[in-house]
C-alpha cells in the first residue's frame, strides 16, 4: 500500500469483495454447505444445517479482510492478506481508490421486508428451520440486518387485498384494528428477530394503499388517489391511519424507527394497475405532509419519527426536489 500526502490509499484487489481493515482469527464459524441451482451454487439452511458468516473484528494494522461471493461459489468467504508495499500499474489487476477525506452518503442499513408471503414462507418452516433461517439474517452468526420494512395493511406480497378499516365513511376510524396477517405473520417474526439481533433493528412502515372508500376508484389497487384535497377529511383520516398503525404496533411493543408516506407513489397514477398502489403527484404529497401527516405526528409524540417521501424510482427524484418535498 503506497500513501500519498493527499491521504489516498491504493489497494490491490483481486475479487469482487467487500473490504474491511483489520483481520479476525475467530474460528467456529459453519462453512456453506453448497448446492448447484439453475446458473450458481446456493448454501442449504434447514433444520440440521445452516452455514453461518465468519464474523469481523479489529485486528493488527497492515492487514485486510476480504468477503468474496461469486458466482463460482464463494459465499461471504473469508480471507485475510497483507497490503503491498507498491502499487500495481500492470493493468492485470483492478486497483480500488479509497480516498479517506471524500464521504457521501451514509449507509443507514441493510435489511429486508415483513412481508405477508414473508411470513407464511418462513412459518410453513420447521421450528428449527426458522430458527436457523431468522439467525441468518439477524443474528452475529448471519448478515445482522440492521432494518426491517413493515407493509402497512396488505401489499403485492399478500395474499389477498385488505385494510386496517373496510368500513365506509369511518372518518373516525372506529373499526380500526390490525389484521390477521399482522398478528400471525408479521408482528411475531418481527420479535423473534428482535429478540436475536444485538442491534436495535432499525423499523420503518409503509402504506400501498388507503381503504378503498378513501379513493377516487373505490378501489385498493388501479388508478386512483385520496378523494379530495390536502387538508381536506379523507387526507386528515388517512394521517390518523398512520398514527392508528404505529400505536397498535407499540402495544406489541415494537417501535418504528420511521415511516415512508407512500409506496412507489407514481404507481396509482397508472391505469390499471395491477396490485395496491395509491397515486401522489409531488405537490399533493409535499402538502399532505405538511397540512396532514406531518402535525398529527408531532400531536401524538412522533416528531422524531424519520419520514421519508419518494420511495419510488430515481427516475422521479428530480421532479419531486424541483416541487418542494424535501422543503416541507
Amino acid at each position: 500500500m503506497a500513501a500519498s500526502s493527499s491521504g489516498i490509499r491504493w489497494l490491490q484487489v483481486y475479487f469482487s469483495a467487500l473490504l474491511v481493515f483489520g483481520s479476525s482469527d475467530v474460528q467456529g464459524f459453519v462453512p456453506c454447505n453448497a448446492r448447484v441451482g439453475q446458473s450458481s451454487i446456493y448454501c442449504v439452511c434447514n433444520s440440521t444445517y445452516c452455514d453461518t458468516i465468519e464474523p469481523y473484528t479489529r485486528g493488527n494494522k497492515g492487514l485486510y479482510v476480504l468477503y468474496q461471493s461469486s458466482q463460482a461459489g464463494h459465499r461471504l468467504t473469508k480471507n485475510t492478506s497483507k497490503f503491498s508495499q507498491t502499487r500495481n500499474n500492470s493493468g492485470d489487476v483492478p486497483v480500488f481508490t479509497v480516498d479517506r477525506n471524500s464521504t457521501y452518503q451514509t449507509i443507514i442499513g441493510f435489511g429486508g421486508a415483513f412481508t405477508d408471503s414473508a411470513g407464511i414462507n418462513i412459518l410453513n418452516l420447521s421450528a428449527k428451520a426458522q430458527e436457523n433461517l431468522l439467525r441468518a439474517y439477524y443474528s452475529t452468526d448471519g448478515l445482522e440486518y440492521s432494518t426491517g420494512r413493515i407493509p402497512m395493511a396488505s401489499c403485492d406480497f399478500s395474499t389477498h387485498i385488505y385494510s386496517y378499516d373496510d368500513h365506509p365513511e369511518d372518518f373516525n376510524l372506529t373499526n380500526f384494528s390490525l389484521a390477521m396477517e399482522d398478528i400471525k405473520f408479521k408482528i411475531p417474526l418481527i420479535q423473534r428477530a428482535q429478540n436475536m439481533s444485538q442491534k436495535k433493528i432499525k423499523l420503518f412502515a409503509t402504506p400501498w394503499s388507503a381503504p378503498a372508500w378513501m379513493k377516487t376508484n373505490k378501489n385498493m389497487t388501479g388508478n386512483g388517489s385520496l378523494i379530495g384535497q390536502p387538508g381536506g377529511k379523507y387526507y386528515k383520516t388517512w394521517a390518523m391511519y398512520f398514527i392508528r398503525f404505529l400505536q397498535e404496533y407499540a402495544k406489541k411493543n415494537i417501535s418504528m424507527w420511521g415511516i415512508t408516506a407512500q409506496n412507489e407513489p407514481a404507481d396509482g397514477n397508472l391505469y390499471h394497475f395491477q396490485f395496491q398502489a395509491m397515486g401522489w403527484t409531488a405537490e399533493t404529497q409535499r402538502d399532505f405532509i405538511a397540512k396532514d401527516l406531518g402535525p398529527l405526528l408531532h400531536k401524538y409524540g412522533y416528531g422524531n419519527l424519520k419520514l421519508m417521501i419518494l420511495d419510488d424510482d430515481r427516475i422521479f427524484f428530480t421532479n419531486m426536489a424541483k416541487n418542494g418535498v424535501f422543503l416541507c
